[in-house]
């Protein structure tokens, strides 16, 4: 125990049920709650999780396995010094439909590029992700790029991961790929740029496109920010609830085919 409230901090590791293997970059948390983190690259993580809530249920989770459900009392009892093994799972991608007419390209989302307007994590806890709704404009479209503008400068190139999801209720619901998208962050004040013809996203409706803080820095990074555009929606970290924190957006786009 640690602190002035009874809290437990476990330090543990996931690893491949089939390979034996370190899992880096899965998201664990109280489901719900602003406690989380993410597995470093050799698969270790910390969590601490205070007594009042034994009670809740942890979330082990990483896309290409099955999700791994526990109560927060058990996950301590269970994962103290003993790997978590998590399962790989199949995932079955949207069928793709193939045309010869020519599609229309459109870029969506923020565009802004300001530099004296700025956006950042809303917190540097490992999960913490940020992000917007993007609106198509016909289904399907196929998701060709992503684009974010950088605002700060001397960034370490610190990994980050792409998220799309679909939206219910207005907020982010499941996953629209089926592979991580690693991304670093660049050190200068410029564009980046992500090809995604290689993971064959398909949105049928309006979805969500995120950045996931995934790797521990000391130095915060800054996007460019506008009051025009869809509003920043992020949660604090894993298996957390979405919000919507700020009517002011943040420069990410997308361009789309459709």
């Amino acid at each position: 125990m640690t602190g002035i409230y009874a809290q437990t901090t476990l330090s543990g590791f996931v690893k491949d049920a089939d390979s034996n293997k370190p899992l880096a970059y899965v998201n664990i948390g109280l489901i719900g709650k602003n406690i989380g983190t993410v597995s470093n690259n050799e698969g270790e993580f910390k969590l601490t999780i205070p007594e009042n809530n034994l009670g809740d249920t942890v979330r082990v989770s990483m896309l290409g396995y099955k999700p791994a459900l526990y109560k927060a009392s058990e996950f301590i009892r269970l994962f103290s010094g003993t790997a978590i093994l998590l399962k790989p799972s199949s995932y079955l991608l949207p069928d793709v439909l193939v045309s010869n007419r020519p599609l229309k390209e459109k870029v969506l989302g923020n565009p802004t590029e300001s530099q004296s307007s700025t956006v950042s994590f809303t917190s540097d806890d490992l999960g913490n992700e940020i992000g917007i709704l993007i609106k198509i404009k016909k289904s399907p479209s196929y998701l060709k790029s992503f684009s974010a503008s950088i605002a700060s400068t001397n960034n370490i190139p610190v990994k980050v991961r792409l998220n799309f999801y679909s939206v219910k209720n207005g907020m982010p619901d499941q996953l629209l790929h089926d592979r991580n998208i690693f991304v670093r962050i660049p050190a200068k004040n410029e564009k980046l740029t992500i090809d995604l013809s290689s993971y064959h996203i398909v949105a049928e409706d309006d979805f969500f496109v995120s950045l996931e803080w995934i790797e521990s820095s000391k130095k915060q990074v800054m996007f460019s920010g506008s009051l025009f555009g869809s509003p920043l929606i992020a949660r604090e970290t894993s298996q957390g609830d979405w919000e919507k924190v700020s009517f002011f957006g943040v420069g990410f786009t997308v361009k789309v085919a459709y």
